[in-house]
């Protein structure tokens, strides 16, 4: 700024005004700011961020752990919550944890260390003293798409009990009584609540055969979602549909359908839980529920906002999803 400054004839503190943008407030003409910001331009100037949060005690970025970016759910979350961000200025640093609670421990310490501005984050099992610490040292927080009961934070989900029921309860009124469900064996409440909705709606039924239900180890999965279409594929009471209860189970579980010869729907009809956009061009009939992951990410970004603003009021956002055919 000073080479700036003396390479124009002007003060130092001009060519700041015009490098911050608060030229109007120091009734700077245009004139002289086009030369101010050309020349910063020719001389590579770029704004010193560590200098700056240093000094004000803001660095304009916001950390955003979430559990699989190779899921495209959270990619798109991702996405709406960066745009959201980025017109307000800020930029965000993204982790990632693959469901691992040490992973997630490491992505708080590395946003904390960073000395982000609030952290959104998708909790992973057993997180919640990493996630109270967050909160102990007074940093903004939105949990998002799952949130642990004991912390009182802001959270932004959907009802995922209630959808999951709807989505059943659909299957038997189109006449299909075997209904089996395929979920992580991970005890957050966006999960149990999937499983809990297709349990409570079969056992109300009188359909319910816990042979049915297929938990799914996150760290093994390929091979159980394999074992578990074989599982069902071989049941002697014919399977005729599946509950998916994410997208990326879905996925698996397709491949190994089609692997093993199980036509859909002729052999089984399938509910994935999210849209997937290959939907578009399979022509193949798929029930699927799909969750308003732009709203999810704006309103995260919004909340948090109000936050680092200052504004201490809690929130819990709890967000409808709708079910949706693919042809």
């Amino acid at each position: 700024m000073q080479d700036i400054a003396d390479r124009l004839g002007i003060s130092r503190g001009t060519v700041s005004l015009v490098l911050s943008g608060k030229a109007k407030s120091g009734r700077i003409s245009e004139e002289l700011q086009s030369k101010v910001k050309a020349l910063a331009k020719e001389l590579n100037y770029f704004h010193n961020e560590i200098a700056r949060s240093l000094s004000t005690g803001v660095t304009k970025t916001i950390g955003v752990i979430v559990t699989d970016i190779s899921n495209e759910f959270f990619g798109k979350m991702v996405f709406y919550i960066q745009e959201q961000a980025k017109s307000f200025a800020y930029s965000v640093i993204v982790v990632n944890t693959n469901e691992c609670l040490e992973d997630f421990d490491e992505a708080v310490t590395i946003l904390m260390n960073k000395q982000v501005d609030g952290i959104i984050l998708v909790p992973v099992e057993g997180g919640n003293k990493t996630v109270k610490n967050i909160i102990n040292r007074k940093i903004p927080l939105v949990q998002i798409d799952r949130f642990y009961p004991d912390i009182n934070s802001n959270y932004i989900v959907i009802d995922n009990y209630d959808v999951s029921r709807k989505a059943v309860e659909l299957l038997i009124e189109e006449g299909y009584k075997r209904i089996a469900v395929i979920c992580y064996n991970i005890g957050l409440a966006s999960l149990t609540e999937r499983r809990q909705g297709w349990i409570d709606v079969m056992k109300e039924r009188d359909l319910f055969d816990v042979e049915l239900i297929k938990n799914i180890d996150y760290d093994n999965q390929d091979s159980e979602i394999e074992k578990a279409i074989i599982d069902l594929k071989n049941d002697t009471d014919k399977v005729d549909a599946i509950f998916f209860c994410s997208r990326k189970v879905f996925l698996t579980g397709v491949k190994y359908m089609f692997k093993y010869d199980i036509k859909i729907p002729e052999n089984m009809h399938v509910i994935c839980f999210d849209k997937i956009d290959a939907f578009t061009f399979a022509n193949t009939p798929v029930t699927y529920i799909e969750q308003p992951i732009q709203q999810m990410g704006q309103k995260a970004i919004d909340l948090l906002l109000d936050q680092i603003r200052g504004n201490d009021q809690i929130n819990h956002l709890v967000l409808n999803s709708e079910i949706k055919f693919s042809v």
